[in-house]
């Protein structure tokens, strides 16, 4: 009987050799998730203070070291957290403003605005965004300010200049500081779709937005120096 061959060094090496590249940043990818799922949660309910990184590792089922390898510190987890909820937000307002500055250069306040309210839509409602930024606008502003310039500065320029190109009788200061407002009642508006006094609506977020749309659109348009004559 002719006993088998026995596999050439080649053959041996391929049994032996470590598991696909792609494979490790499969599962390097999946515990990143899982980090990252369990810092939201811990963050939400307690805020960045009394949220450890050993309390993240021990909810995520990793390991400290696994945490402090894929994210550093806790701050760096805490910008992490939040740049993937924002990342497809951001991604989702150029495209679509970069789609309206193709089809219509001259596009007016109204369009302009309505392309950076319109992603909430879809990304705003079925992440656990509105609960994260509730939380950093709690942190203190050594911590919040440098995260949120870092992850929407830039896309908010972008819609400042914009708008500035829409309003060239407007100084470009005056315009910041009505996007400013803006988004701080875009913010609040995710947190409540609805105003207090009112029961809730039945229709869909959708009819938010164009409330906030129609309110941000007039005060963009209100001329700044009425008030200095004491007009509302």
């Amino acid at each position: 009987m002719v006993p088998p061959l026995r596999p050439g060094r080649s053959e041996r090496a391929k049994g032996l050799r470590a598991p696909p590249r792609r494979a490790s940043r499969a599962e390097s990818a999946r515990t990143q998730a899982r980090i990252l799922d369990a810092a939201e949660t811990l963050y939400v309910e307690m805020g960045f203070a009394a949220t450890s990184l050993r309390a993240i590792a021990e909810r995520a089922g990793v390991n400290l070291a696994s945490a402090h390898y894929h994210f550093g510190s806790k701050e760096g987890l805490l910008g992490a957290m939040v740049e993937r909820r924002v990342e497809p937000l951001n991604e989702a307002r150029i495209r679509g403003l970069e789609a309206l500055e193709a089809v219509n250069p001259g596009s007016g306040v109204e369009e302009i605005l309505e392309v950076f309210f319109a992603p909430l839509a879809e990304y705003g409602v079925r992440s656990t965004l509105p609960r994260v930024m509730a939380r950093l606008f709690c942190e203190p502003e050594s911590i919040s300010k440098p995260l949120l310039e870092r992850v929407f500065g830039p896309t908010c320029e972008r819609f400042i200049g914009a708008l500035g190109e829409a309003l060239p009788d407007q100084d470009i200061d005056e315009v910041h500081w009505r996007f400013h407002f803006v988004t701080g009642a875009m913010i609040h508006l995710l947190n409540f779709d609805h105003p207090l006094e009112m029961p809730a609506p039945s229709g869909a977020r959708s009819d938010a937005l164009q409330h906030l749309l129609d309110f941000a659109a007039a005060g963009f348009w209100q001329i700044p120096n009425a008030r200095a004559g004491g007009k509302g």
